[in-house]
């Protein structure tokens, strides 16, 4: 399974963030089940209607509808967002289809977002569905690789009403559910090589511990999958490592940027010249990069 598929093929896989702040006299609360669900409705251009995401070949300047069924199965009216956002990296190395309004790396030539009419509020009401339709405007010239964005379907919060009540049992609770239908565009089978380039390096926080963050850079319009990072902080010219940092199973997505993060366990770092060192393996290609700093 390749990394696309592994991905954004968990469409129905349900995303659930619940956030529980207790004051003195702390309840149990209990979060409801989640009680709807999203599909596609392909158009004829999509690659493959088995993929569980949208998989589009498109022309140059093509323009077309594509949809989203949002299915309420629960016994009371809902209310969901469903935006069409740009695939980015976040700072844990992942894939992140659910900013809508991030900052582009600086060779993201054409933002999903800005192929797409805007994000659209449904009003679903119980045991319905209903549906959210787009219209999808192609870049006017022929693009190498990927265009990789989502629609990212979020649960509308509890109106204020809601949340008053629980603030006066005590509690505040907030429910969101989440699901993510990931949507491919290409123009031809043609793929480009992934290339990453080590950028900016600086001192910062990371979980809350002083760090050095190094900026890495996928240049291409391709996702890259599978990664184990193993990074390595040394004096300038010198051969002990000094900090030490090893992750695997991160992923960028095309055209994007993240910092990526080594815990200096609260220690601060020594004026002088250092250099750090990077390995990268992937199921796209294997990268090493270096820089004094």
């Amino acid at each position: 399974m390749t990394h696309f598929k592994k991905w954004l093929g968990l469409v129905m896989g349900v995303l659930a963030t619940l956030f529980v702040a207790f004051t003195v006299n702390q309840q149990v609360v209990h979060a409801e089940k989640v009680t709807y669900s999203v599909a596609p409705i392909y158009p004829e251009n999509q690659t493959d209607k088995n993929l569980g995401y949208y998989d589009l070949r498109v022309k140059p300047g093509q323009k077309e509808e594509v949809s989203v069924v949002v299915q309420n199965t629960g016994k009371k009216d809902l209310e969901v967002d469903v935006a069409p956002n740009t695939a980015i990296t976040n700072q844990n190395g992942v894939i992140d289809y659910s900013q809508s309004d991030p900052k582009y790396d600086k060779t993201l030539k054409y933002p999903f977002t800005k192929l797409m009419s805007p994000a659209q509020r449904l009003k679903v009401p119980a045991e319905s569905s209903r549906t959210a339709t787009f219209t999808l405007n192609a870049p006017k010239a022929t693009f190498e690789g990927t265009i990789l964005g989502g629609f990212y379907v979020s649960q509308v919060k509890q109106d204020q009403v809601e949340q008053a009540l629980d603030h006066k049992k005590g509690t505040s609770l907030t429910n969101r559910y989440s699901y993510i239908l990931g949507v491919k565009l290409t123009q031809s089978d043609q793929t480009v090589k992934p290339h990453l380039r080590l950028n900016r390096i600086k001192p910062g926080l990371l979980n809350g511990h002083t760090a050095i963050l190094s900026n890495i850079q996928n240049t291409q319009a391709n996702s890259i999958g599978e990664m184990q990072v193993d990074a390595k902080i040394r004096r300038a010219g010198q051969s002990k490592v000094l900090y030490h940092s090893k992750q695997t199973d991160l992923q960028m997505a095309p055209n994007s940027n993240f910092d990526y993060g080594i815990d200096l366990k609260n220690q601060p770092l020594k004026a002088g010249r250092y250099n750090i060192k990077i390995k990268v393996n992937s199921n796209k290609g294997q990268w090493l990069l270096s820089k004094d700093f």
